[in-house]
């Protein structure tokens, strides 16, 4: 994914500290047309909605000096052009290529055409298909509204009146802080202050409904990065062993997917792929004894709560006279068992 990505540190009320930012970059088509790590998906009926990459003309990211003077250019924008007439037709395009927590997304949008609906959406906290929250400008309804989907059904919206005239470009954000949500549109609060605990993190996107054509612009999300539980566990373990040189846990974001590096002492390690040992270990249980003058590694097992290998864990440790492969595992075979009181299945790595 061609996007452009930097690492700040904010020091003013209101932006996420030790915060990242993101923008994704529209000229990159490596996707079927669409930028890596981009995903269609459908909620609801009908034929699957079509995103392309297009030119229109855009405002400018300042405001001109003189009222009179145009403050657009031209460049692409990512629009959804399907024209589906399914009153229960939702298309949507989700970045796949990380979850978020506590952010802020903000992007232009555009309400183009629509006989059924003229509607944009950013989708945020996306689950799957059936679990996620979305809000959405409506302008042949004059309102804007957030919902909630769970198990397939959406509930009762949060819906206000919202002037939003079709062909103008207009912007809305998503700020969530734990469960605390706040929109805006056009720069201004839309929604009252929202509280809800039902999903603490997810994927972002874009909505659509039924036939609206609709364009998105300029987005940009301030987020901060996810420390998933394996991370935070690999802090404790180097705390409680500090004779370990190195340690790297290798495991799979879902049964019978290929394992990487998911946390380590050194972050540079993250996101190894797995190779023939680490692969062993899970699937057989298998362990892996490795030394030199200087280094003895060891690769073990980490089992579920059903004592089923479900990761790896590699650790290095100094190496002495008289060292022995059976005192080497019985120096790391706590470590995999500080793991595993901790983790009772795959997916409490992840939360």
């Amino acid at each position: 994914m061609r996007t452009l990505i930097q690492f700040l540190c904010f020091l003013i009320t209101g932006c996420f500290l030790n915060a990242a930012e993101l923008f994704f970059d529209l000229t990159d088509k490596s996707n079927a047309g669409l930028p890596s790590d981009f995903k269609s998906v459908l909620g609801g009926q009908g034929k699957p909605g079509k995103w392309i990459i297009r030119d229109d003309k855009v405002p400018g990211y300042f405001k001109s000096f003189s009222e009179k003077a145009l403050n657009t250019n031209v460049r692409p924008v990512l629009a959804q052009v399907s024209e589906d007439l399914t009153d229960e037709h939702f298309p949507m395009l989700i970045y796949t290529g990380q979850n978020f927590k506590n952010f802020t997304l903000k992007t232009k949008f555009k309400l183009v055409t629509g006989v059924i609906e003229t509607m944009a959406g950013i989708v945020f906290h996306y689950q799957d298909i059936n679990n996620y929250y979305y809000v959405r400008a409506s302008g042949g309804g004059n309102t804007f509204a957030f919902f909630k989907v769970v198990d397939g059904q959406r509930g009762e919206p949060v819906r206000v009146k919202a002037d939003v005239p079709e062909g103008q470009w207009h912007t809305m954000s998503v700020t969530t802080d734990d469960s605390k949500i706040r929109v805006t549109l056009n720069g201004k609060p839309i929604l009252p202050e929202l509280t809800d605990y039902t999903f603490t993190g997810g994927k972002l996107g874009f909505w659509t409904k039924s036939d609206a054509v609709s364009y998105f612009a300029d987005t940009e999300i301030q987020y901060q990065p996810m420390v998933i539980a394996a991370q935070r566990m690999v802090g404790e373990i180097m705390e409680t062993f500090p004779r370990l040189l190195n340690l790297k846990l290798f495991a799979p974001r879902k049964q019978g997917e290929p394992a990487k590096v998911i946390a380590a002492m050194n972050s540079s390690d993250i996101g190894e792929m797995e190779n023939d040992a680490i692969r062993d270990v899970i699937a057989r249980g298998k362990k892996y004894y490795a030394k030199n003058k200087r280094l003895v590694t060891v690769t073990i097992p980490v089992k579920d709560r059903n004592g089923d290998p479900i990761a790896a864990i590699r650790v290095s440790m100094k190496s002495f006279l008289g060292q022995t492969q059976a005192n080497t595992f019985a120096r790391a075979i706590p470590v995999a068992e500080h793991l595993q009181q901790r983790v009772l299945y795959l997916e409490d790595f992840y939360r």
